[in-house]
């Protein structure tokens, strides 16, 4: 008889050896505080429980979800053992743990509706990755995708109107809308052959509707990373993106990081193999890294995202408005900052070089910084100046940044470590 997992991977059609690739491929066990500390594309190489802070036991959960998803354990086999498992460990119900971030102590609970919620979440977006394997597999006889939902009165009012919505395997909405779409969504997709969708209807008889809906993005404070997200409308924050499309992109990303990086400057490259970022902390690591590589061929600048309010409060206490501005990169900056601090040099003055995972951690390190006035205030093109500090990880860094009219950029940064 099948397992659960077995029946689940059956109903929607999946290999499940694609869905265990996945969650294999998440290798690297993060511990986190927050459940959007990692956030979408990250997920696809990292496993994480939010403040579940023991790798043994992430190691242990990891394992039983994914010895479930192959068909070595029922869900309720997985339920049994990683209860059995937090019991042991002194895990099990409510728990204190303390946030390294910020230092504070933070309540986390286990129990077994979040037990649920774990399994359910990890195994949907295992199967969403494989699936959209299986989709680039097929596409050349099932060209097409068509929106499902559960079409009962539990299903969102936002995926209800994505019924039966057919487009293109490729067509940019599966970027964002592929599900699930949120906690516990039950919505799905299904192939669709070239001659159902001349023929434009679905097995019960429904139209399909062929136009892509309009995607609508809304801003999202994301406390834990110190940053507004825009997220796209109707899907819960962090489930914005497609598992499999994001998984592959984020290798291919890395490879191309990792190929320039080999070429760089040790010190510009350094910790790179040590370290994990996420998808635009690679792209920012990539901008910086081709910046020195092709001084000569400007890049436009490279924008994070917004500034969190609480760090416009911040620079507002001196007087510099920063809110509403994006946070930034600008090609001749990321220039001077290697040129000047990414050296030797820096050892002997007592300080630690930059490098290009510093740069990729800018957008973070701004959402945790304090802010004196710069040195000076105003620079020769009146722009105001502001000496951001932050310190993570037992590392300091001291950057100077330019508040530009719909930008705040990085000049320079120092770091070094903490002084006990």
């Amino acid at each position: 008889m099948a397992t659960a997992a077995q029946a689940f991977a059956a109903l929607r059609r999946l290999t499940p050896r694609e869905a265990v690739d996945y969650l294999r491929a998440r290798d690297r066990l993060t511990t986190t505080y927050s459940w959007s500390e990692l956030w979408q594309e990250e997920h696809a190489r990292q496993f994480t429980i939010s403040r579940l802070a023991s790798a043994d036991l992430l190691a242990d959960m990891q394992r039983l979800i994914t010895e479930s998803v192959q068909g070595d354990l029922s869900r309720s086999d997985y339920l049994r053992d990683a209860r059995a498992a937090l019991t042991r460990a002194g895990w099990w119900g409510e728990r204190e743990v303390l946030d390294p971030a910020t230092g504070e102590l933070v309540r986390t609970r286990f129990d077994p509706p979040r037990l649920k919620l774990i399994y359910d979440t990890n195994t949907r977006q295992a199967y969403a990755a494989g699936q959209w394997e299986r989709v680039q597999a097929t596409k050349k006889t099932h060209p097409y995708l068509r929106y499902v939902t559960m079409d009962d009165d539990r299903v969102r009012p936002a995926h209800r109107a994505w019924h039966n919505v057919t487009l293109p395997v490729d067509d940019p909405f599966w970027t964002t809308h592929f599900p699930p779409n949120g906690w516990r969504c039950r919505c799905r997709v299904v192939p669709v052959s070239r001659r159902d969708f001349e023929r434009g209807a679905t097995p019960t008889g429904a139209t399909m509707v062929k136009t892509a809906p309009e995607v609508v993005m809304r801003d999202w404070l994301d406390r834990a990373a110190g940053k507004v997200r825009s997220v796209p409308a109707g899907i819960d924050p962090g489930f914005g993106y497609n598992p499999g499309r994001a998984g592959r992109k984020l290798l291919e990303l890395q490879e191309t990081v990792d190929r320039k990086a080999a070429a760089m400057p040790s010190g510009l490259a350094s910790g790179l193999a040590d370290r994990l970022p996420g998808a635009m902390q690679l792209a920012a690591m990539d901008y910086a890294i081709t910046a020195w590589a092709d001084r000569a061929t400007k890049q436009k600048p490279f924008a994070f995202g917004k500034v969190l309010p609480e760090t416009a409060a911040r620079a507002g206490a001196l007087g510099v408005s920063i809110a509403g501005k994006s946070i930034g990169l600008v090609h001749d900056e990321i220039i001077h900052a290697i040129r000047s601090h990414s050296s030797d040099a820096e050892t002997l003055r007592g300080q630690i070089p930059a490098t290009a995972y510093d740069f990729g951690m800018f957008d973070r390190l701004l959402g945790i910084a304090q802010f004196k006035p710069g040195d000076p205030p105003v620079g020769r093109d009146g722009t105001p100046r502001l000496i951001a500090v932050a310190i993570d990880a037992g590392i300091v860094y001291e950057m100077v940044v330019k508040v530009r009219r719909s930008d705040v950029v990085l000049l320079t940064m120092y770091k070094r470590k903490v002084r006990g």
